[in-house]
């Protein structure tokens, strides 16, 4: 009576265990590098980058654009760095989602950002502590971007408070939160701190991702540390594979403990 029970769930798993792909790795993590755009040098610095590091521009940025191009010629992901009002941050960056703005002067702000940055693959927010945690901004944001299609969101997570994972499950827009923040200052002991911290949670979870910035210590730090990763076991992949991998995994999940398929993405 008990190999009945469980014997449609293992059979499904020693199934999927025999056609998975050779050389898949159960433990996978992504590195995002925002604020892309302002600064030409740093944006060489960060398409250089010997691995598939994804790289998030800021929308209307001077050097957003062509970086955007090059980056997408030479194998990185891109995404868009999508500014968003914060609680206390009140300095001008050009496109940022606004709580004063109507329905409509919202989107087309959205969709002037999205057109702003060739070869996105899905956004990110910059700032966003306030805007967030509205859920009404927020459910606009998905319901947007599920019509816009093929995009995901990863939320920076500037709040706890954050609803944004909420309203992405509503409007089925693939997401995911942020792990880590390797940079929260630029100090040598702080970055190694957070990319164990980094490696840690890949290990015990299957998956992370890192937020950095292009900043030279940071970047520096990346191309010399990041054969840490493979010695751990942990394959680095831009953002969409690691998301889709997730999906994947509950998918399996669900076959496994219920002998049924989900509803995908």
């Amino acid at each position: 009576m008990l190999f009945r029970q469980y014997r449609r769930p293992v059979i499904l798993l020693l199934l999927v265990a025999f056609f998975m792909p050779a050389g898949y790795a159960d433990k996978l993590a992504s590195i995002i590098i925002d604020d892309l755009g302002n600064n030409l040098e740093y944006g060489n610095m960060a398409i250089e980058l010997p691995a598939p590091i994804t790289l998030a521009f800021l929308p209307h940025t001077d050097f957003a654009s062509n970086l955007a191009f090059k980056a997408h010629s030479s194998g990185k992901e891109i995404m868009l760095h999508l500014p968003l009002q914060s609680v206390s941050h009140h300095s001008h960056t050009p496109g940022t989602l606004k709580l004063h703005m109507t329905h409509a002067e919202f989107t087309r702000q959205l969709k002037s950002d999205i057109e702003s940055i060739p070869h996105i693959k899905g956004i990110n927010n910059h700032m966003g502590s306030l805007l967030t945690q509205h859920p009404g901004h927020m459910d606009w944001l998905m319901s947007a971007l599920a019509e816009e299609g093929g995009l995901y969101f990863i939320d920076s997570r500037t709040t706890t408070k954050s609803v944004a994972s909420l309203f992405a499950n509503k409007h089925n827009v693939p997401h995911l939160d942020r792990d880590i923040f390797l940079d929260p200052d630029f100090r040598p002991e702080t970055i190694r701190r957070e990319f164990t911290r980094f490696i840690n949670r890949a290990r015990q979870t299957g998956y992370a991702i890192a937020i950095a910035h292009p900043h030279p210590h940071t970047l520096q730090f990346i191309k010399q540390h990041l054969g840490e990763l493979e010695e751990q076991g942990i394959k680095l992949v831009a953002v969409s594979e690691l998301i889709a991998d997730k999906y994947n995994r509950e998918e399996l999940e669900n076959v496994a403990s219920t002998g049924t398929t989900g509803s995908g993405l």
